[in-house]
């Protein structure tokens, strides 16, 4: 299974955080949403997100060392989805610049919102609207379960 996907995380308390070659910024506490592509899998890209064990890659890996993911959103597709989506939500949410959009001309790919049900609802109602299905699934083994069983 391979397509788009977005990963809902939670920070429990503002603070700054080093996100690797974009500097320090601060994060207040509430809940974001990033946006990204696994045209190769999902596999692979989900476990690497969920790892607690790893060495930062990405501009996320920085933030989720100190943040959860609470909920991963997928939708199979061939298109490049974190690109359309990260479009549609820059000029709906507030957004974090320039952070895990180094290699489009997006504005960014996480966006912040204090209220996750509206964060969510967002997202799915975009994705349904392009004709897709986004997948939601709390980031726990169900999740893990079935990414494998598909995979």
């Amino acid at each position: 299974m391979k397509g788009g996907y977005v990963l809902i995380i939670e920070l429990n308390k503002g603070q700054e955080i080093s996100v690797g070659s974009l500097g320090v910024g601060y994060f207040p506490a509430g809940f974001y949403a990033y946006c990204g592509s696994a045209l190769s899998g999902f596999r692979s890209r989900i476990n690497h997100h969920l790892s607690k064990n790893k060495k930062p890659r990405w501009h996320i890996d920085y933030l989720l060392s100190k943040a959860q993911i609470r909920e991963i959103i997928l939708c199979q597709t061939e298109k490049r989805l974190e690109c359309l989506l990260s479009q549609a939500l820059g000029g709906e949410l507030t957004y974090i610049p320039d952070f895990g959009c180094s290699d489009c001309h997006c504005k960014s790919h996480l966006f912040f919102s204090t209220d996750k049900d509206n964060l969510v609802g967002r997202i799915t109602s975009f994705i349904t609207r392009l004709g897709l299905t986004p997948q939601s699934y709390p980031a726990d083994s169900t999740l893990l379960e079935h990414i494998f069983r598909r995979a």
